[in-house]
Formats: structure tokens, C-alpha cells, sequence
């Protein structure tokens, strides 16, 4: 019988060649004593090495694996160290490694609301619509839709409405007072 870590070694030297036609195939990344810290989805406990990677292989959302393999524990990992290489910490006795048969997307774990749409580059964000604003493009801003004029500054609460500066007036600020003299 093949001792454990030859086996491993073994693993990564079939799935990680390079083949001829590599737009069809994917390699697999790995890394001994390293795991990939604050992405675990799921873990699983009293599995094999073939098990673990065979468990994320039929998880969609599963794209890498952290092994453990003194515990025998399989953590299944919602994205990969190529897109969070400072996730990627050292662990004594560990073993990451990412899936041959899928290739990570960032944007499938974001979720932007209010027709805002994920962007990966420089780093991970909505973009948000005209209007909207947070995190996840769950805030919005109504002064958006009010265009006041003149120097006037739009108030939201408690009712939507412009504050014009002195001398002007009007739901935007668009007319100039004038000074009535009675005589």
C-alpha cells in the first residue's frame, strides 16, 4: 500500500500537468502545510483525501479544499487562493488544494441588490445604480432624483424638498425673491 503523503504527492503531479489543449482542462493548485482561512462553506469530518476532493467536486458552490489530514478533517472552500492569495495561511499538517473541474468566479458569492452589478478588479464591489449606495447597493438616496438649484441643498427627511440659500425660492430654488417696499 502507498504511504498517505506519497499518495498525495502523486495526486498533484496527475491533476496539476499541463495538457495540449489547456482551454479544456483545468489544472489544479496546491499547497502543502497551508490552508485557505475565512472561506470554508462546509466542513467534514472522518474523510479521506479522495473523499474531501470527490465531497467539492459535487458541490457547485465548492472550489477548493483545505485537508487536515492528523484529524482527518475536509474543509470545503467557497473560492480559491487566486483571488484571495492573502487568505492563504500556514497550518502544520494541512493540505489546500483547488478543483480541477471548475473555475472560480468571484461574483457568484456577491450579491448586489437595486440592479447593481459585481466587479472583481481591483477587488471585489457593487457598482451600484444612480441613487443607490452601500455595500450591496441596499441604501438609496432620494436627493438624487431632486434637482435643486442656486446654491440649494436637497433635505430628505422628514419630506423630500430643496433648503435654498438666501434670496432665492421655490421647489427648486429657481426664482429670486424680490423685496416688496411699501410706501
Amino acid at each position: 500500500m502507498i504511504p498517505y503523503s506519497a499518495f498525495i504527492l502523486l495526486y498533484i503531479i496527475l491533476f496539476s500537468k499541463d495538457t495540449a489543449d489547456s482551454s479544456h482542462c483545468l489544472t489544479s493548485f496546491s499547497d502543502t502545510d497551508h490552508v485557505l482561512a475565512g472561506h470554508v462553506m462546509r466542513t467534514l469530518n472522518h474523510k479521506s483525501f479522495e473523499s474531501c476532493t470527490f465531497s467539492c467536486e459535487l458541490e457547485p458552490q465548492c472550489f477548493s479544499v483545505n485537508y487536515i489530514s492528523l484529524r482527518k478533517t475536509c474543509q470545503l472552500n467557497d473560492a480559491t487562493k487566486e483571488y484571495f492569495p492573502g487568505d492563504l495561511v500556514k497550518q502544520k499538517g494541512a493540505f489546500y488544494m483547488g478543483m480541477v473541474t471548475r473555475s472560480y468566479e468571484p461574483c457568484m458569492s456577491m450579491r448586489c441588490e437595486n440592479g447593481g452589478t459585481c466587479v472583481s478588479s481591483p477587488s471585489l464591489k457593487c457598482k451600484c445604480l444612480k441613487g443607490f449606495s452601500g455595500p450591496h447597493c441596499e441604501s438609496y438616496d432620494p436627493c438624487v432624483s431632486m434637482r435643486c438649484e442656486n446654491g440649494g441643498t436637497c433635505i430628505s427627511k422628514p419630506t423630500l424638498k430643496c433648503k435654498c440659500i438666501n434670496g432665492f425660492t421655490g421647489l427648486h430654488c429657481e426664482g429670486k425673491k424680490t423685496n416688496i417696499i411699501f410706501v
